[in-house]
């Protein structure tokens, strides 16, 4: 669970937004292996999407990890994933943190969160924020659920209490009676 700014975003705001995800419920005997975040992306309208058309509706979304605690104004950060995206489609977009977490949780260095930065490439500021969930709208549109379209800090591990999958050896082939006792040979098609 993250905390989050209840507020919109500032016209012309750049400042990524940073988010807390509680790691307290792993176990210590977890193993990650990896971990991402997923943040949701809405298709924008065909009218907007005309409008936005000369600067072709890009999208570019950093992902860091914050390195110090926040001072007013100012992240240490250090990227860790990014993407360009398109604003033609409402899917999940899933960004690979696994160094960061893994810091946090083998090395046991203090969590100070992840950023995440959108920076919109046509600067039409009328539209901006309006495409990549990262933080709750004071004025909810019909149909959106936060609780459904808030960032995600999806993790991957092994408890070690199962086996892992492992190839089997390849079974060898069926000896059936009749054929193992005839000699290979031509046979007429007609």
């Amino acid at each position: 669970e993250h905390m989050e700014r209840v507020h919109e975003l500032d016209i012309g705001e750049s400042t990524p937004l940073r988010f807390l995800f509680n790691l307290s419920s792993i176990p210590d005997d977890e193993l990650l292996s990896s971990a991402e975040l997923r943040l949701y992306r809405h298709q924008i309208d065909e009218a907007l999407a005309d409008s936005l058309s000369d600067g072709h509706g890009l999208h570019r979304i950093n992902v860091y990890e914050v390195l110090k605690p926040p001072q007013p104004g100012q992240l240490i950060t250090q990227l860790l994933d990014t993407r360009l995206v398109h604003h033609n489609a409402s899917r999940w977009e899933s960004f690979d943190v696994s160094p960061a977490v893994l810091r946090w949780t083998r090395e046991r260095l203090p969590n100070y969160g992840l950023a995440v930065e959108v920076l919109h490439l046509n600067q039409t500021p009328r539209h901006q924020g309006r495409h990549v969930r990262i933080s709750r709208s004071l004025h909810q549109e019909p149909g959106e659920d936060w609780e459904q379209l808030r960032p995600l800090l999806v993790t991957f591990g092994h408890d070690g209490k199962g086996h892992p999958l492992t190839r089997r050896t390849k079974r060898s082939p069926k000896q059936r009676g009749r054929k193992r006792n005839r000699n290979c040979r031509r046979h007429a098609l007609y």
